[in-house]
C-alpha cells in the first residue's frame, strides 16, 4: 500500500476517491448551495458565503489578486506558498508590496508595524500554514495590527495548508477572504478552488467585481445562476468534498485533532532521536507538516528516491529552504500506522546510507586516519 507524504498533491482517502464516481443524478449531494452552507454551518460560522471555482490553487490565488488587482495590496512572503503567491502576482503584473519574513520564523511585528505604517493599503495577502515548510503564521496579532492601521481594509489569507487542521474552525474570523485549493488540506483532488467570505468582504467583492467585465468573477459565479457548462462546478469534486466533510464529521474535529497532533509527536520524537533539525520555529511548528534539514552528507533527493521504491513518497524541499532538507506532510487521513511506515523506510535508508559511507574506500582511509 503506498504512503503519501507529498503536500502538493495531498493524499485522498480512499473514501472521498469513491465518492468521485456518485453519479450525477443523485442531485442533492452536488449542489453547491447545500454544500456552502454545510461547510458556513461547521467550519465558517462567521462567514457570509462559500463559493466554489473550477479551478488549481494557483488559479484561485491570481483570481483573488485580479479581484483588486487596481488596489494597493501588501503581501507577506514567508515560505515556498507565499513565494509562488506573489510570483503568481509578479506574471500577472499586478503591483504588490512585499512584507519580507524569514522562512520558519514568527512575523516580526515590530517590523510588521513600522510597514504599514509608512502607507495605506487596501488589501492585506498571506498564507497561514506553508505546508512545505511546516509553519503556521498566527494570525490574529497580524491582522489586528492591520485592521487598526486600514481600517478600510480587507484581508485575504490562502488556507490551502491548514483548512480543518484547527481547533476553532474559524479562520474567517481572523481574515475577510478565505482561499482554498482542494489538493493540499482539504484532501480532495485537485480542481476545486474555494473561496469564503464575510460580510463586509461579500459586499464590497460582489460590487467591485460587477464592473470588471470578467466571466469567470467571484460575481459571476454568486450571482448568475445559469446552467452554462462553465457556471457548473465539477460534481465529482463536489461529491468528493461532501465526502470528505462527512468523514471530519463522522471522526469529530477533536478526534482528529489528537490523531494529527499524536502523529506529528512521534514524527518529532523520531526527527529529535536522529539529531536532525526541524525548519520551522518552535512556535511556528504546523499541525500537519513537517520541514526537516538533514546532516551534511545525505542527501535529500537520494532519501526520497529510496522511500519511492518502499511505497512510501516524501519530498525535497522547496524554493529557498535550505538544498538538504526533506518535506513530511502528515495531514488528512494520516494515521499512527501510516508514520510507523515512514519512519521505519526511513530508519532503512539511513541504515543503509551508512552502511554504503562505511564500505566506500575514501571512507575507510579516514577512519584508518581517525584510528592512527
Amino acid at each position: 500500500m503506498t504512503r503519501w507524504f507529498i503536500p502538493n498533491p495531498a493524499s485522498v482517502s480512499p473514501g472521498v476517491l469513491a465518492a468521485q464516481v456518485t453519479p450525477p443524478a443523485v442531485g442533492a449531494r452536488i449542489r453547491s448551495s447545500v454544500l456552502s452552507e454545510r461547510l458556513r454551518e461547521f467550519f465558517f460560522p462567521s462567514a457570509q458565503s462559500a463559493v466554489f471555482f473550477s479551478c488549481l490553487r494557483e488559479g484561485l490565488l491570481q483570481m483573488a489578486a485580479e479581484w483588486f488587482s487596481d488596489k494597493k495590496i501588501l503581501m507577506i512572503v514567508n515560505g515556498p506558498m507565499s513565494q509562488e503567491w506573489y510570483d503568481i502576482t509578479d506574471d500577472s503584473r499586478i503591483d504588490v508590496t512585499i512584507f519580507d519574513s524569514a522562512y520558519g520564523a514568527a512575523i516580526d511585528m515590530a517590523a510588521f508595524r513600522i510597514a504599514i505604517s509608512k502607507e495605506k493599503f487596501d488589501m492585506l495577502m498571506y498564507v497561514e500554514t506553508d505546508a512545505y515548510m511546516g509553519y503556521r503564521m498566527n494570525p490574529e496579532p497580524v491582522s489586528r495590527e492591520f485592521r487598526a492601521a486600514n481600517p478600510e481594509g480587507l484581508i485575504a489569507a490562502d488556507i490551502s495548508g491548514s483548512v480543518f487542521c484547527g481547533t476553532d474552525g474559524d479562520d474567517i474570523r481572523h481574515a475577510d477572504i478565505c482561499l482554498c485549493g482542494s489538493e493540499m488540506a482539504l484532501g480532495v483532488p485537485p480542481g476545486l478552488g474555494i473561496a469564503v467570505l464575510n460580510e463586509r468582504a461579500h459586499t464590497r467583492v460582489l460590487a467591485h467585481n460587477m464592473l470588471n467585465g470578467r466571466y469567470f468573477s467571484y460575481s459571476r459565479q454568486t450571482v448568475s445562476r445559469s446552467a452554462s457548462a462553465l457556471d457548473i462546478t465539477p460534481y465529482t469534486l463536489m461529491n468528493a468534498l461532501t465526502e470528505q466533510i462527512d468523514e471530519i464529521l463522522t471522526e469529530g474535529m477533536g478526534a482528529r485533532v489528537a490523531r494529527l497532533s499524536a502523529v506529528r509527536n512521534r514524527i518529532f520524537e523520531w526527527i529529535n532521536s536522529r539529531g536532525f533539525t526541524i525548519l520551522s520555529a518552535p512556535d511556528t511548528r504546523a499541525l500537519n507538516c513537517t520541514a526537516v534539514e538533514l546532516p551534511a552528507g545525505i542527501s535529500a533527493a537520494e532519501m526520497a528516491d529510496y522511500a519511492a521504491r518502499y511505497g512510501v513518497f516524501i519530498a525535497p524541499g522547496s524554493g529557498l529552504m535550505p538544498k538538504n532538507s526533506i518535506i513530511l506532510y502528515h495531514g488528512n487521513d494520516t494515521g499512527p500506522e501510516d508514520a510507523a511506515v515512514l519512519l521505519r523506510v526511513l530508519d532503512r535508508f539511513l541504515n543503509d546510507y551508512d552502511t554504503r559511507r562505511r564500505h566506500t574506500p575514501g571512507a575507510r582511509s579516514a577512519q584508518s586516519e581517525a584510528g592512527s
